[in-house]
């Protein structure tokens, strides 16, 4: 379920390249060899190699190229192998010839380590020793943590090493690390058991001077404990580190965890107590559990409760047992409530509840509140929620004592928040709702990375009560950062993340986006079926949004079964018991089958074209541009998404030309779906791409432009149907590249998109005007894209529609430092993040490639525009020469490529005349 490697962003796979280190064939150990008896940089490539010198060293190394290296200085060294300069050749040396050939290889080291253990056999004792308590330490370690060996001399012989040898790197003023792991094995292997004993201890007893924040939950503490067969200390350690693991959501690695400290119960000396003894195994069943391997979880918790069953009967009255058998039947009921077995985690809290209440006054606040909580989260997800209510306000009321006692911090209370915000959305208390979960929000997000996992969760929420309250649009923003984070944070097969892509599904289905949906849920389900039993009774809401998307999208038998196997789930779970939630979902089901047999229209895959209506503050823009050509494009989305939420800006559409379009669309959908513009159609540029150079087919891609379903129009259908739509002369289209969709639309309805678009703004140069002739384009290098442009152009003057031409290098120096940009990422907003990442790769590229330009006098023409040294530094960096060597300029950039955004800023009257200068030209009678 977790997961086991991290996945490349879509964003920088382009840029990265596969490397595979394979071993060398003899016919590249001979180059090899040959290039160790030449200076660096000044190959022999005359130079030969006897064939009894590679076949003896390619059988000792089996082609490594580090051991190769080790045994040809070794082999030179004990002069086994020399170079003949008369024959500009490497033979063995002339004293061992006649010696069989098995022979010449047993004098070669067998492995790595006699040639290094060779040099090392020669160091004085205490730089042995401390080489040693190194190696002891682990492959890396920090020397501060080990005050007491400093004062042994160790710190003094590792310098010495270090200086003799070099085989550690300094990372830091404290922080080592082993140059060569070849050096590590090799000393760890002449440790002898006793030894190694001795040392381990010698490190343990260093770490007793540390206060208890700097050693507590350390796994490397625990391991040196244990080494050093001190057996309940690693105990303690391990069962710290255990906790630490999960707190970070490492439950696989707490796992491990807590199976070594119950390895080192077995060691102690002496009957362990009985809360030791079961402690571990309540920490599996707990790990196990949100693992989602119940059946394993079961069988750790359920021997714990045999355990405390036998214990006798005098013995039950200790403190420790009743606090041991409390956590066992709290972890087993927690357990059966994720097994959907609800009945018997009742059973289980109603015998742990009176024990908590009963020893309330050996704990905190905090303590007593997560046990009610968890007893009301039992019962909401069993339907009686107005009982949950009851126990959650009251868990409040002590979390909220232990805040102002200074107990605990306001995390505590968004659990509460969050907890009662659940409850109240299960008694349709929408509103309410949505104030707990966004007060939990409020607490997590001040309080906790964005991208923690509990952050995810009250983004989640949010999400799911914003749809069931009709804004579906601002919950489809928040349900993708939310699935954003939980697939980073639990992996792509964890029921977290499947409950995101339900939560997102919904937020499409209420929107009328149901194709969009229909594929989140389908993701959902598989994960789900895997992760849970097939009556478990997380699949039935579910099932229930899955068959209403199946009947939308006209599925209708399919929908049927759904709704089915949702209700048959649904008695198997709780019978009888809940009679109000089973007569709900039967007479919803009962609902669905009369829609069935008498079925509305099939949803359309068509997105409806936003209202269009004349206000005079307001300009209805529709933008057909090549999104993802430079690496800021998408921060024109988000200046336009903050006009729309001011009221300036309508934006009509979006048609994403240059090739490749369909991946451009898909993107532009992505982003525009985080900004709260879900609900404006996307389309793609349907017209010839046959002549187009590869310089045109850059883009900078995303991790959110996952393909949608809806987006299925061509740019021509679009502009069309956003042109039918639209008053006179009411319509404002912005143009940048390729102009093939209006030119289309013109040959095809000419008088249509006369009557329709009130202006036409055009990113890209014209020619200078001659008297009695129309205005031209500048030429941009394809022919096809140049033929449009002039129909555009002179259709608009013919037409008297307004045409706004705005210079092709209009954004170079334009004013928008770095600092503005990483700015846009604090925000943790997924296309801030991504504007800053794409802009900072992209500058940096540019200044090596304007480096390598004014080097060597190269120039790589896959990049559109020209990179120029000096032109770089004037535009970009405001005049200012980086030092030299410096790699990373985005400190300095005082300037990136905004065209997108200008363009969409000059669309607006107010913002035009404010603060740009114009070269007016009257034509035909129009501007």
């Amino acid at each position: 379920i977790a997961r086991k490697e991290l996945d490349i962003p879509k964003s920088l796979f382009a840029m990265t390249v596969p490397i595979h280190l394979n071993k060398m064939q003899k016919s590249d150990m001979k180059s090899f060899i040959r290039s160790l008896f030449c200076e660096p940089g000044m190959i022999d490539k005359n130079m030969r190699v006897d064939g009894d010198v590679a076949d003896c060293i390619y059988e000792c190394t089996k082609g490594c190229p580090l051991f190769t290296e080790r045994v040809v200085f070794w082999a030179m060294r004990k002069k086994i192998i020399e170079l003949d300069e008369s024959r500009n050749r490497v033979v063995i040396n002339s004293t061992l010839h006649g010696y069989p050939i098995g022979r010449l290889r047993g004098l070669l080291p067998a492995q790595l380590n006699e040639e290094i253990l060779e040099v090392l056999n020669n160091l004085p004792h205490q730089e042995m020793d401390a080489l040693k308590v190194a190696c002891c330490l682990g492959t890396m370690f920090r020397i501060e943590r080990f005050e007491a060996l400093k004062y042994e001399g160790f710190y003094e012989s590792l310098l010495a090493v270090i200086a003799s040898h070099g085989i550690f790197d300094k990372i830091d003023v404290e922080h080592y690390k082993w140059k060569h792991i070849a050096v590590f094995e090799a000393v760890e292997s002449i440790i002898i058991s006793n030894e190694r004993i001795e040392i381990h201890g010698r490190i343990a007893d260093a770490l007793n001077p540390l206060t208890v924040d700097h050693v507590e939950g350390d796994a490397q503490f625990a391991r040196h404990y244990s080494m050093a067969e001190r057996w309940k200390e690693a105990y303690s350690q391990y069962m710290e580190a255990g906790k630490k693991a999960e707190r970070n959501l490492d439950f696989l690695g707490a796992l491990s965890l807590y199976k070594q400290a119950e390895s080192c119960l077995k060691q102690m000396e002496g009957q362990p107590s009985l809360e030791q003894m079961l402690s571990p195994r309540i920490a599996l069943g707990l790990c196990l559990r949100e693992l989602i391997r119940y059946d394993d979880a079961e069988i750790e918790l359920e021997y714990c409760l045999n355990a405390t069953n036998n214990v006798s009967e005098e013995n039950k009255a200790s403190i420790e047992f009743i606090e041991t058998y409390l956590k066992v039947i709290t972890a087993l009921a927690t357990l059966k409530q994720a097994q959907s077995k609800y009945l018997e985690a009742i059973e289980l809290y109603d015998r742990a509840l009176p024990i908590a209440l009963e020893n309330q006054g050996l704990h905190s606040q905090v303590w007593l509140a997560s046990h009610v909580a968890a007893y009301a989260e039992i019962l909401r997800k069993s339907g009686n929620v107005f009982k949950a209510k009851k126990l959650h306000s009251e868990a409040l009321e002590y979390r909220t004592t232990a805040v102002e006692m200074g107990a605990c911090t306001v995390l505590e209370l968004a659990s509460s928040y969050t907890q009662l915000g659940c409850t109240l959305f299960g008694l349709g208390d929408f509103s309410q709702a949505f104030n707990f979960h966004k007060k939990a929000l409020v607490a997590r997000v001040e309080h906790l990375d964005f991208h923690h996992s509990l952050v995810s969760e009250s983004l989640n929420y949010c999400a799911d009560v914003l749809q069931s309250m009709g804004n579906g649009k601002d919950g489809i923003a928040l349900g993708m950062h939310a699935a954003n984070i939980r697939k980073t944070a639990f992996g792509a097969f964890h029921p977290a993340y499947a409950h995101a892509l339900s939560v997102l599904g919904s937020c499409y289905h209420s929107i009328g986006r149901s194709y969009d949906a229909l594929e989140l849920l389908e993701e959902c389900l598989d994960i789900c079926e895997v992760a849970f039993s097939m009556s478990h009774a997380n699949l039935i809401p579910n099932l229930m949004l899955y068959g209403s998307i199946l009947r939308v999208t006209g599925n209708l038998h399919k929908s049927r079964s759904v709704y089915e196997r949702a209700l048959t789930i649904h008695k198997k779970n709780f019978g009888d018991g809940n009679e109000k939630q089973r007569k709900g979902i039967e007479d919803l089901l009962l609902d669905e089958m009369t829609l069935i047999t008498n079925p509305k229209m099939k949803a359309p895959l068509d997105m409806p074209i936003p209202s269009i209506q004349l206000e005079s503050e307001k300009e209805h823009l529709l933008i057909c541009v090549d999104v993802g050509s430079r690496p800021s494009d998408e921060y024109m989305l988000s200046v336009a998404s903050s006009l729309q939420q001011m009221g300036i800006l309508q934006l009509v559409g979006v048609i994403c030309v240059c090739p490749p379009q369909v991946e451009r669309a898909d993107m532009a959908r992505g982003a525009m779906d985080s900004l709260l513009l879900s609900d404006v159609p996307v389309a793609f540029s349907g017209v010839s791409t046959d002549q187009i150079n590869n310089n045109f087919g850059l883009m900078f891609k995303s991790d959110y432009g996952r393909p949608s379903p809806h987006v299925n129009n061509s740019g021509v259908e679009l502009l069309t149907r956003a042109l039918k739509s639209a008053p006179d002369k009411s319509l404002v289209l912005m143009c940048s590249t390729c102009l093939g969709d209006a030119a289309e639309v013109i040959d095809n309805n000419p008088s249509l998109f006369s009557r329709a678009v009130k202006e036409v703004i055009i990113l890209g140069s014209v020619k200078p005007l001659k008297r009695s002739k129309y205005l031209e384009p500048e030429e941009c290098g394809v022919a096809l894209w140049d033929s449009y442009a002039k129909k555009v152009y002179r259709h608009c003057q013919k037409m008297k529609i307004p045409t706004v031409s705005l210079c092709r290098d209009i954004s170079r120096g334009f004013p928008f430092p770095c600092n503005y940009v990483d700015d846009l990422a604090t925000s943790n907003h997924m296309v801030g993040i991504k504007v800053q990442q794409n802009e900072e790769m992209y500058i940096n590229s540019q200044w090596e490639l304007a480096k390598l330009k004014q080097e060597n006098g190269l120039f790589d023409n896959q990049y559109r525009k020209v990179v120029d040294s000096k032109s770089f530094c004037k535009y970009s960096l405001g005049n200012q020469t980086p030092i030299n060597g410096q790699g990373n300029v985005w400190p300095l950039v005082k300037s990136i490529d905004l065209e997108l955004t200008l363009g969409l800023m000059c669309s607006l009257p107010q913002y035009r005349e404010a603060h740009f200068k114009w070269e007016t030209h009257l034509v035909n009678g129009t501007y």
